[in-house]
């Protein structure tokens, strides 16, 4: 009986993690086609950073609401749930940002996951 559900709780814990890592990759790929189009109208790096904040509302919500779920599966509280995932999502945003100067300096474009 233990072992079936250990299973079971594993099993749901590799399926949250998976929707986590999905919303993640929607997200990223998301910045990753913004990136490109504001490389190709070279856009400059202020002006970027500005606009990236505000950048795939829709597939920053589903990944904050995904990990946010995940850290409360684990018994996180949801301020802390939210803490983490939000912070987990500016993570997400601060690569693109701080990497937009090296693809405009190298005329290299960021590539999707």
């Amino acid at each position: 009986m233990f072992n079936l559900l250990s299973i079971a709780l594993l099993s749901a814990a590799t399926a949250g993690a998976a929707d986590a890592e999905t919303a993640r990759v929607g997200y990223s790929n998301c910045l990753t086609d913004f990136s490109i189009t504001h490389l190709d109208q070279k856009t400059a790096r202020r002006a970027f950073r500005k606009a990236a904040a505000e950048a795939c509302p829709d597939e920053r919500s589903a990944m904050i609401a995904a990990i946010k779920k995940d850290e409360m599966e684990f018994d996180s509280s949801e301020e802390e749930a939210i803490l983490f995932a939000t912070e987990e999502a500016d993570g997400v945003l601060s690569s693109f940002t701080e990497g937009y100067a090296g693809y405009l300096n190298s005329n290299t474009r960021p590539v999707k996951e």
